[in-house]
């Protein structure tokens, strides 16, 4: 197992996915959650359509057309509507950051059950430990919120990333991966265009703080979160970029704790070094294995799911 290799690029790219989940829960705050996603998408897939436009990369076309829009279902409508919802209802950014960046482990659990891949006892091992610290981390706020409904909507968004990052990693496509993220969050755009209403208001505050963390959210982790995942990924391939997500719970725990005034209790921070050593164990390969996380790097923060 190579040690995890945090440069200047790899250190920006922990910040700026960690950003989301603090900015998501300042805004969710003042905006309704599926509002958030709803024009967040609306900014994402714009921006991408004009870059795949501008690299002039081809576009998915008939069953390839199909099944990269059924990826985008899950992976961004069901993922972000959820996780946002979670966050508006009192999880934690922390919490919610370890919930979500838990997903190669319940991907290399997926990819042993169907086969499609053979872990080892200590990667069984790591499978466990991660489990158990979500766990301990969520029993740091026993007593307190979130609520019941906080953590079945996080579990919810924690389906939606799997299940995407599963399916997008069985897609053998030709087009381009702007081209096909674009499709993948104009899908998300359409759900949620449906979603949000029938769950309250779709407008945004213009408020300048609130416009602010917008911004932030659809610009700076939305668009620019996934380019520096690619660039790690060109740099590292997928193995040592999605390993940086890591890092990113505890970085967000030590963000909310000044900015959104959630201090970090003894348990919290035994789950997060439980659940790193996990993720740190399910990431260790055999000679000549080929790890499902290498296959597929899905992205929790932002708004573009590549696979290699």
């Amino acid at each position: 197992m190579k040690p995890l290799r945090i440069d200047l690029l790899g250190g920006l790219f922990i910040v700026v996915w960690s950003s989301g989940y603090v900015v998501g829960a300042l805004v969710t705050r003042e905006v309704a959650p599926l509002a958030i996603v709803l024009w967040r998408f609306v900014v994402g897939a714009v921006v991408l359509a004009a870059l795949a436009w501008w690299r002039r990369e081809s576009w998915p076309r008939g069953r390839e057309l199909l099944r990269t829009a059924a990826i985008g279902i899950p992976l961004f409508s069901v993922q972000f509507g959820a996780l946002y919802t979670a966050l508006a209802d009192g999880m934690p950014a922390a919490t919610t950051a370890l919930i979500a960046c838990s997903s190669p482990l319940w991907v290399a659990a997926v990819a042993a059950v169907v086969r499609w891949e053979r872990l080892s006892a200590l990667n069984w091992l790591g499978i466990g430990l991660g489990a158990t610290g979500v766990a301990v981390t969520l029993a740091d706020r026993l007593g307190r919120p979130p609520s019941l409904a906080a953590l079945v909507w996080a579990l919810l968004g924690l389906t939606g990333l799997v299940a995407g990052t599963v399916m997008q990693s069985r897609l053998r496509s030709t087009a381009g991966p702007t081209s096909t993220a674009t499709v993948e969050v104009a899908v998300g755009t359409l759900v949620l265009a449906c979603w949000a209403p029938l769950a309250g208001t779709v407008g945004m505050s213009l408020q300048p703080g609130t416009v602010g963390e917008f911004v932030w959210l659809a610009l700076v982790t939305g668009v620019g979160g996934p380019l520096i995942l690619f660039a790690l990924i060109r740099r590292r391939g997928a193995t040592g970029a999605s390993s940086l997500l890591f890092v990113v719970p505890a970085v967000t725990a030590l963000a909310s704790w000044p900015i959104l005034h959630s201090p970090i209790g003894p348990l919290a921070v035994v789950g997060l070094l439980i659940a790193g050593t996990g993720l740190a164990l399910v990431r260790h390969r055999g000679p000549g294995a080929v790890h499902p996380i290498e296959r597929a790097c899905a992205c929790p923060g932002g708004l573009v799911a590549s696979s290699e």
